[in-house]
């Protein structure tokens, strides 16, 4: 019995960080339309579990990212899955802005040979707060196709933050919003550390007059919906103000 003392003080030291590991989730990916999947992948704050989403779009020329996975470990095992799953390879990983949820995975794209494109105004900020160098960047908007299917990048102004963009899927109408966009079931807006809260409501409300045909619209830490998620988050800003 003494003998056994020690393994067994050992575990139960082990115990509480063994459990706080094995409460976050993995990978979890959901298909939302045809070649249209979102990446969710989670960390934890205070005690409280959050997830974050991003988009695999599958096309006849590769895959496109949309936001790596919340850390380059995540972002590993997204790409194990797209490997797997699509059997393509990734073409190139769009971020939608400069934190941690949105870009954190840079390093594990890079070790694929896998570009991560930004605006200008997000590598400007990504680098001012060491959070790694894209490979590619656009002035504040631009347009592409692969494999036929054409990806929308659009900077409608600051919000979440100074360089948040969106991206919009034409052929399927899907907006990603990103950390621009608040889900229903959220009752306030989140992190706002870096946000401008003067801006935000006029880009809400460019987004709507900019997308009024999308039928899915996905924001960042939250589940995805129709186009209500715009004045939900519009009603969450005019919460702020008071």
């Amino acid at each position: 019995m003494k003998r056994l003392l020690p393994s067994i003080l050992c575990l139960l030291l082990l115990l509480p960080a063994y459990t706080l590991w094995a409460q976050v989730p993995g990978l979890q990916v959901t298909k939302i339309a045809p070649h249209v999947y979102i990446h969710t992948t989670y960390n934890e704050f205070g005690g409280v579990l959050y997830p974050s989403h991003g988009m695999v779009v599958s096309t006849k020329d590769g895959v496109v990212l949309i936001d790596t996975g919340w850390g380059n470990e995540p972002t590993r095992e997204l790409l194990t899955w797209v490997k797997i799953n699509l059997k393509q390879p990734v073409r190139l990983c769009v971020a939608t802005h400069w934190h941690e949820d949105k870009m954190g995975g840079i390093k594990a794209l890079q070790e694929q040979g896998i570009p991560l494109i930004t605006s200008e105004l997000t590598a400007i900020l990504a680098t001012e707060n060491k959070k790694g160098t894209p490979d590619i960047t656009f002035a504040t908007d631009t347009t592409f196709t692969i494999g036929k299917e054409q990806f929308e990048v659009h900077y409608p102004g600051g919000g979440h933050t100074a360089d948040n963009v969106v991206v919009y899927l034409p052929q399927q109408k899907i907006l990603f919003g990103g950390c621009l966009v608040k889900d229903l079931q959220a009752k306030n807006l989140g992190n706002i550390a870096d946000a401008d809260l003067r801006s935000w409501p006029t880009t809400i409300k460019k987004l709507q007059q900019r997308y009024p045909k999308a039928k899915v619209v996905v924001p960042s830490h939250g589940p995805w919906g129709d186009k209500s998620l715009l004045s939900h988050t519009l009603v969450l800003l005019q919460a702020q103000e008071k």
